[in-house]
């Protein structure tokens, strides 16, 4: 009887480590790359909606107007026309129609309100990240849970945590640095060629040249040049949605992010970071969206025109500023178009 619990007892544990041998086995490469890396799940409450926009608070508001020196003002939203612009491989760009127009009265179809007014009205179907957007912090995760370790079931026909609604009820007021990379790095376009990586040492490089010091909170502009290539009649190099250059994941940028306690990263890109990467010889796609939206609750905003900004910027030296923003209250929607304004 002895010897028989003995095999049953041995059987088990074959049984219980194959189970654990099989279970390390199907995670997937992103869970292996983050798994001793750092989280912020809990950091504000349980209820936490926000993410890393509770670093936002009033002080770091302040400390945004304070960034103010001229006045001047900058819109960075790229312009919504009709089936055209950048979108990320799978979306459309925004589809607009006049639902009613001049046409409709001279055609008799309409008449003139009491008075002789007339008016037009018009539709939009567009991808809510389908223009200059924000992503919520239930836009990206692996694994079976989104940010703050809530089920990914909580996706399911819309996003019951963590939606971009939570983001838009906040708002984000700070202090923002433009960090242009494809000025420095670029050569004679200013622009990064495609598929090229931006890392942490030429973040750090170009604040260097520009002679701006990254401080805890700040919120980050990247320019690469990449959405203005898309734009021009005669670009430098072919724009392609996979091969736009952007962040590119590594420890050590996650870890400074973290440590750094940055709320928001916006871009002149598709998804601020490279969209294939190769990581120590496995591909992924989209990886830092992992890492930031899942794991730090770093809010991600993308497709920025900064062009604009940058050439002031260059002229006058002046490369810190005052950045408010707010997506729609899209109610659990996973991400929405908006118009960030930059005050010199």
């Amino acid at each position: 009887m002895k010897t028989t619990k003995s095999l049953l007892s041995l059987t088990i544990a074959t049984a219980l480590l194959g189970l654990s041998a099989s279970a390390v086995a199907e995670q997937t490469a992103i869970e292996k790359l983050q798994a001793d890396m750092p989280k912020n799940w809990g950091k504000w409450g349980a209820d936490d909606q926000i993410g890393a926009l509770n670093y936002l608070d009033d002080a770091q508001a302040l400390r945004g107007v304070q960034a103010v020196k001229q006045g001047e003002k900058f819109t960075l939203q790229l312009p919504m026309i009709h089936g055209v612009g950048p979108v990320f491989p799978g979306r459309v760009p925004a589809m607009h129609y006049m639902t009613q127009d001049e046409s409709m009265y001279s055609t008799g179809k309409l008449d003139e309100l009491a008075g002789g007014v007339k008016y037009s009205d018009d539709a939009v179907f567009m991808y809510l990240q389908g223009t200059t957007h924000m992503d919520a912090l239930g836009h990206a995760w692996y694994g079976d849970e989104v940010y703050g370790g809530v089920s990914a079931d909580s996706t399911v026909h819309g996003h019951d945590h963590v939606d971009i609604g939570a983001l838009a009820s906040h708002g984000i007021v700070g202090r923002g640095v433009l960090l242009d990379v494809g000025l420095h790095n670029g050569g004679e376009s200013g622009r990064l060629a495609p598929s090229s990586c931006v890392t942490l040492d030429d973040l750090k490089a170009t604040a260097k040249a520009q002679g701006v010091t990254i401080e805890k909170r700040d919120i980050l502009l990247i320019r690469t040049g990449s959405v203005g290539r898309f734009y021009t009649d005669t670009p430098d190099a072919e724009w392609t949605a996979t091969t736009e250059p952007g962040l590119c994941y590594s420890k050590e940028l996650v870890n400074w992010i973290d440590d750094m306690e940055i709320p928001v990263i916006a871009a002149d890109n598709l998804a601020v970071e490279l969209v294939p990467q190769n990581i120590d010889g496995v591909d992924y796609v989209i990886p830092l969206h992992g890492a930031l939206i899942r794991d730090l609750g770093v809010v991600l905003s993308e497709l920025y025109w900064l062009d604009d900004l940058a050439a002031d910027s260059a002229e006058d030296g002046q490369y810190t500023f005052m950045f408010t923003a707010a997506p729609l209250k899209m109610e659990r929607g996973s991400g929405s178009p908006i118009n960030p304004i930059v005050i010199k």
